[in-house]
């Protein structure tokens, strides 16, 4: 019989990419982490395959009730509720944090994903901690720093805002937003946040390096 702690449930042997998974969530994820297919020793090509098939399973139930509250905190209307479900998935959410309707988090390792003070998720924004492409799977932390947003329908893709920054609306990035400033388009063209900008935000005046600091 094989040990499913350390071996894949579809062959015989070890299998590098949960081994390699497992090692950096324990680690902390403090880097990004990278799979490609040969990781992957003749299974799904998948996270999905590596958190729910794979392990001890005490840790593949924990993995599903994470996705579960997830995807409760996904279809749940109000922001209040969304908070209450995605704390329970394990994101990290500050004070005074809004989640717009239509919002998603990721569903498959929400505890990577951070929520600062003040920030705000928009209308049916995305923030997710992994990148697919049929070369590779990247898994990484991402991050709204305080007083943070992310515009409606933005894709905030394993990367941060900073302080007081802004991804704009319909924008994507995989690649951090520094702080006080803001993204706009894919890939986004990142310039510092107007003075405008920065006073409703910070409420002070205007957006000096002084200021932000």
């Amino acid at each position: 019989m094989r040990d499913k702690d350390s071996h894949c449930p579809k062959r015989k042997g070890p299998c590098p990419a949960a081994e390699k998974l497992r090692g950096w969530l324990a680690a902390g994820a403090k880097q990004q982490l990278t799979l490609i297919p040969g990781d992957f020793a003749g299974i799904d090509f998948s996270l999905t395959t590596l958190l729910l098939s794979y392990g001890p399973l005490s840790e593949r139930l924990a993995h599903r009730w994470h996705s579960f509250c997830a995807y409760m905190g996904m279809f749940t209307p109000f922001t209040g509720w969304k908070i209450f479900w995605y704390r329970r998935a394990g994101v990290s959410i500050g004070k005074n944090v809004y989640i717009a309707p239509g919002a998603v988090l990721d569903l498959l390792l929400p505890g990577l994903i951070t929520l600062e003070d003040d920030s705000v998720v928009g209308l049916q924004a995305m923030v997710t901690n992994h990148i697919f492409t049929p070369d590779m799977i990247v898994v990484s932390r991402a991050v709204v720093g305080q007083r943070g947003v992310v515009g409606a329908r933005a894709i905030l893709c394993a990367a941060r805002i900073g302080k007081e920054a802004m991804l704009g609306a319909n924008s994507a990035t995989i690649r951090p937003i520094p702080d006080g400033h803001v993204g706009i388009g894919t890939p986004p063209i990142i310039r510092p946040l107007k003075p405008e900008y920065a006073k409703n935000m910070t409420g002070t005046e205007g957006n000096t390096d002084d200021q932000r600091a």
